[in-house]
């Protein structure tokens, strides 16, 4: 701790320190016996050790921050700078200047004797190592945006060394060794890589790697102006919507290639936009070469003053963001479209990917109340696809909350919606919650239908995610009419494809803990729920890290079960809530 850059005094006891960073990060304030069960659960005078504990905290955050209340609520002074809040909330620039950056979070701290704490920090430390792996990169890619190639090189490889079995991290590190003119670099790089990933993984060079390290290609163009760029757009997207991917990218490339010879930053921020936003919806890519697309887009548009082209860019990034698990830095993206946009149309865009992080994140309320400013602003504009798709949105929320008599009209509307467009490609994504709805309702012979149509479309469209999301839907319904080996089926098709968009994955692997603990025990169920633990933590999916508590507390472990009790505290579900207080022998 310093205070008017002098170091400050720190707080005695792990307990003190366990309670900072928990009144810090927790989202709502806790009440004091919410913070007694945490932290205080063996102490003989519970109230007595947090009162002692609130003594000594006042004592060194005097001048800095007040802590008062039942809820606890710690209120910083006026320029009161908070570490890890700059990790996830601010500029990756600020992020990367911390004193402690790369540092473990509370390094050192120990609460063994209460286990519920250790398991939130185990939680928060997962995310706030993902966090510091993410700006690394997105400096990195800003570097390399700005022209400044070695220096992003340099953060790649912080990022490699961060993460090593990150595919995304060594393709960053090729592509900027290649930039920077380092083309030996670059290909020892991928041979490295390579090396690696056949020795740990099993497994050829990933192709994102691949394609950081084949030369650029180098096309004539013939001499264009700006008409030559929007029409080269406007082909693109127009083969884009007539199905045909590869050659409405192809278009685009050529667009965002004439865009880049002219020198005009907003044309080349379209192109850029557009582009990307057909590797990324069309072919289903995800990765830093995209990002780097995007992430040159807002900056050109940010430099010509194009606030809605570049909310477009930051909204793009928020999504890719999201689909990562990344959502501290996600909502970052999604903050800065919502301060730059100005269209209507734009902001229900933004609105609705916020919609979509904060739902994944189990922050229904907040959830709830941007998809329905995303629908009544989508419904102002014309924009019926944006419609629906909020409108889905809303009913998985209903359903994860068990809400499913609620979760009927929305998902209805967004079908009837898809039906008109002759939306397919979106259509498995509201069917399978339309199913799971049915099934919460006791409807069998609806759900099978909607999930047998909605499988066939996402097979055959290959898209690995509406599969994930499918194949759930087809488990729950194979649970609920106890076939048990059917449901292995289905888990097993949807994990089979590992989508890049990690919670309908995450969510996945959830209901596989369930189905190996009722068939193979707690002996076969613990590699999922540990994994389904760590994946949660670091993708601040509250709602699956309850969940997967919950699955560890059935293998017979009693701190699980008090785990899952103190996650749930932030997490407003009635029905997770019904469930725990079902494990805990305690009437709803």
């Amino acid at each position: 701790m310093v205070c008017d850059g002098r170091p400050a005094l720190a707080p005695r006891g792990n307990k003190a320190w366990a309670l900072l960073a928990y009144l810090v990060l927790t989202e709502r304030p806790p009440t004091r016996q919410q913070v007694v069960s945490l932290l205080f659960p063996e102490a003989l005078d519970p109230l007595r050790a947090l009162r002692w504990n609130l003594t000594e905290l006042r004592r060194v955050l005097r001048g800095v921050a007040s802590l008062t209340g039942d809820p606890l609520v710690l209120t910083p002074v006026p320029g009161c700078a908070i570490d890890v809040r700059l990790l996830t909330e601010g500029s990756p620039a600020q992020a990367l200047s911390l004193d402690g950056f790369g540092r473990e979070l509370l390094e050192g701290v120990a609460v063994p004797d209460a286990p519920a704490f250790e398991a939130w920090l185990a939680a928060e430390r997962c995310r706030v190592a993902t966090c510091g792996q993410t700006v690394v990169v997105e400096q990195s890619l800003n570097l390399l945006t700005t022209g400044e190639a070695r220096g992003a090189a340099r953060l790649a490889a912080r990022a490699v060394a961060m993460d090593p079995l990150n595919a995304d991290h060594h393709a960053l590190l090729v592509r900027s060794l290649a930039t920077a003119g380092d083309h030996l670099g670059a290909q020892r790089q991928a041979e490295r890589c390579a090396d690696l990933f056949r020795r740990e993984l099993g497994c050829s060079l990933p192709a994102e790697v691949v394609a950081a390290a084949r030369p650029a290609a180098v096309h004539r163009r013939p001499a264009s102006g700006p008409a030559a760029v929007r029409s080269l757009l406007d082909v693109g997207r127009a083969s884009l919507a007539a199905g045909a991917v590869n050659r409405g990218i192809e278009q685009l490339e050529r667009a965002a290639a004439t865009a880049v010879d002219l020198g005009d930053p907003v044309l080349r921020a379209t192109a850029f936009v557009a582009l990307a936003g057909a590797r990324v919806h069309g072919a289903g890519e995800r990765g830093t070469a995209v990002r780097a697309l995007l992430q040159d887009a807002a900056a050109c548009a940010r430099q010509a003053q194009a606030g809605d082209l570049a909310a477009a860019a930051c909204r793009e990034l928020g999504f890719l963001a999201l689909q990562r698990g990344h959502h501290d830095r996600a909502l970052v993206w999604l903050d800065e479209g919502e301060r730059l946009a100005t269209d209507d149309g734009e902001r229900a865009r933004l609105l609705g990917v916020r919609g979509m992080c904060l739902t994944d994140g189990a922050d229904y309320g907040d959830a709830l109340s941007a998809l329905t400013s995303a629908v009544r602003l989508a419904r102002l504009v014309g924009d019926s696809r944006q419609v629906a798709w909020s409108l889905s949105m809303v009913g998985r929320l209903h359903v994860l909350r068990g809400e499913h008599a609620r979760a009927v009209a929305p998902l209805d509307t967004a079908l009837d919606i898809v039906g008109e467009q002759g939306w397919t490609a979106f259509q498995p994504w509201p069917e399978a919650f339309r199913a799971e709805a049915a099934i919460g309702s006791g409807c069998v012979a609806v759900a099978r239908e909607l999930l047998d149509h909605a499988w066939v479309l996402a097979t055959e469209s290959v898209d690995h995610c509406w599969m994930a999301t499918v194949a759930h839907g087809h488990a729950r319904l194979a649970l609920a009419a106890r076939q048990t080996s059917r449901a292995q089926e289905w888990v097993d098709r949807g994990l089979a494809p590992s989508p890049w968009y990690l919670w309908p994955y995450a969510r996945l692997l959830d209901t596989a803990c369930s189905v190996a603990l009722q068939t193979g025990g707690a002996a076969t169920a613990q590699p999922m729920i540990d994994r389904l633990i760590e994946l949660a933590g670091r993708a601040s999916m509250r709602d699956l890290l309850v969940r997967a508590h919950l699955h560890r507390a059935r293998t017979g472990s009693r701190p699980a079960l008090a785990a899952a009790r103190a996650l749930a505290a932030e997490v407003d579900d009635p029905a997770l809530r019904t469930r725990i207080h079902a494990e805990s022998g305690v009437p709803a």
